[in-house]
């Protein structure tokens, strides 16, 4: 319910709100800030009309593509990549409690994918009265590809997998399909969300 209410709410904030009036990176991040917290305000408010969803909260990650750069704002442990030139690079950073103790140096990158706290959140949205997004930019050029993924994905599927079936495919709705459905072939063991973005050569369509 959170997750399916999260996006129709970042939805709402978007058409009476739209972005295509927003110019400049740090407009634009501020954009991001004012559309999460709407989100989360919105969630909050939510979790009190009835008792089942009192404590809920889910993740949130989006992207906007303006002149052929991509803007990703997120909370939580979804995740967007890019793919440039056969290399697949993470532009998300994990708001989860193993990936803060990878950052202070406690456990190694290895032990956090087993470790029996990987999927504890540190941010999320409906969790608190304020959530700040992480805000990233990067640069897309003719044919580089972004994924959008939830943790559903990336713990079932690998990196050389994610390029494999990019390599594979030109339609984005393939690439989606084949990798949910891959995913549930390494394991399948959690919900798998899916977005695949295609910098379009001809224009700065997506």
């Amino acid at each position: 319910m959170a997750s399916t209410a999260g996006v129709d709410f970042l939805a709402d904030y978007v058409y009476n709100n739209p972005i295509e009036l927003v110019e400049g990176s740090e407009a634009i991040f501020t954009y991001f800030e004012n559309a999460v917290n709407f989100v989360n305000e919105s969630i909050l408010q939510l979790s009190n009309t009835k008792p089942e969803y009192v404590g809920m909260a889910t993740t949130l990650v989006f992207a906007y593509v303006d002149h052929k750069i991509l803007y990703v704002g997120n909370v939580g442990d979804s995740r967007v990549y890019f793919i440039h030139k056969d290399e697949v690079h993470q532009i998300t950073d994990d708001h989860t409690y193993v990936n803060d103790l990878v950052k202070m140096g406690a456990i190694t990158r290895s032990e956090a994918d087993h470790h029996y706290k990987k999927n504890v959140i540190t941010r999320a949205i409906g969790g608190n009265a304020y959530n700040n997004p992480d805000c990233f930019n990067i640069y897309m050029e003719p044919s580089d590809r972004v994924l959008i993924c939830s943790d559903g994905l990336y713990e079932e599927v690998s990196d050389s997998e994610i390029l494999d079936i990019f390599n594979e495919s030109s339609d984005m709705q393939d690439c989606a399909e084949r990798m949910v459905e891959r995913a549930n072939l390494n394991g399948g063991n959690d919900n798998v969300s899916v977005i695949c973005i295609d910098m379009l050569e001809e224009s700065n369509e997506q």
